[in-house]
């Protein structure tokens, strides 16, 4: 049986192989693939939608009514659907922006498969939904892209009142930066909710050591850095960006820990900057947050 220390050198070694693959091919192919779903699989495409979707409801406050708001989506990815499904939960608007154009040739028939699964909302809203987003330019349901990634230029002028975005913080070079620019843009009593991927993302060692980003010193790591590489910020260092910038209710839900069965051997051997950290077994969650702030009311959620 491989004692602990070997297995962790183990890893380290495998897990450089993988930081060097992940640098390769994004110098050959650039920023393609946002999640694990082929463009061309509709049927898990529509799957991934509506699952992303429940998860960002079910961090809104209960009272939190969507009907006449205005929603802006950081980072959507290869598809703006969960802009279709807030339309057809009667927001009044969806705008989306990103620093790469992945969704802006996506067909607008996907849009009706869409609603064809997701049975929720009035009838009269779902129709607006579907005309909207078969609409060429429609405002109400815009996209803006720029690799400056600059929210209040991207924002064209709207402010909004809800917030969202999934496993796309992980991915900003400077998140604070990145908190900044969206408080710019929220309205006040704006809600704010993001699914953060924590851990590694390369798959292989992703589900034997989901802690390995973590193992490296910031000189190694950043050898490999490519444009979206895991920033390796943590849940306590987005709460403390948030409520720097003002916003109040500041929490951090986990959602997914490290299997007991790898706890013990993930979490040894982190580099010095994470080694002990109370927070190392989170592997992803959401960050919920309003604008603006109210006191000093933030940190982890159980």
């Amino acid at each position: 049986m491989m004692t602990p220390v070997l297995r962790n050198l183990e890893m380290t070694i495998l897990g450089l192989g993988f930081l060097g693959l992940a640098w390769g091919k994004n110098r050959l192919h650039g920023y393609t693939t946002p999640n694990r779903v082929e463009k061309s699989d509709s049927e898990g495409k529509v799957a991934y939608l509506l699952d992303i979707f429940a998860s960002l409801r079910r961090f809104l406050p209960p009272q939190f009514d969507l009907r006449g708001r205005d929603v802006l989506e950081l980072s959507p990815g290869a598809s703006r659907g969960i802009g279709v499904l807030f339309l057809a939960l009667g927001a009044r608007s969806y705008h989306a922006i990103d620093a790469f154009d992945l969704a802006g040739g996506e067909d607008p028939a996907f849009y009706d498969r869409l609603l064809d699964r997701f049975p929720e909302g009035r009838k009269a809203d779902r129709e607006r939904a579907r005309t909207i987003a078969r609409t060429p330019g429609a405002r109400e349901f815009d996209y803006a892209v720029g690799r400056d990634f600059d929210i209040l230029r991207l924002a064209e002028g709207r402010s909004f009142d809800l917030i969202v975005s999934c496993a796309a913080f992980e991915h900003y070079d400077d998140p604070a930066a990145t908190i900044a620019g969206l408080t710019q843009v929220a309205r006040p009593g704006c809600e704010s909710v993001h699914i953060i991927d924590l851990q590694t993302h390369s798959r292989w060692i992703r589900e034997r050591d989901p802690n390995n980003i973590y193992r490296y010193p910031e000189p190694i790591y950043r050898l490999f850095s490519f444009p979206g590489q895991p920033n390796r910020q943590r849940p306590a260092d987005y709460v403390r960006s948030f409520s720097a910038k003002g916003w109040s209710d500041v929490r951090f839900v986990p959602s997914l820990t490290i299997d007991p069965a790898l706890r013990e051997t993930s979490l040894r051997g982190l580099a010095a900057p994470f080694a002990g950290r109370d927070d190392m077994s989170i592997l992803d969650g959401a960050l919920t947050a309003r604008y603006p702030g109210l006191g000093g009311d933030w940190g982890m959620a159980s």
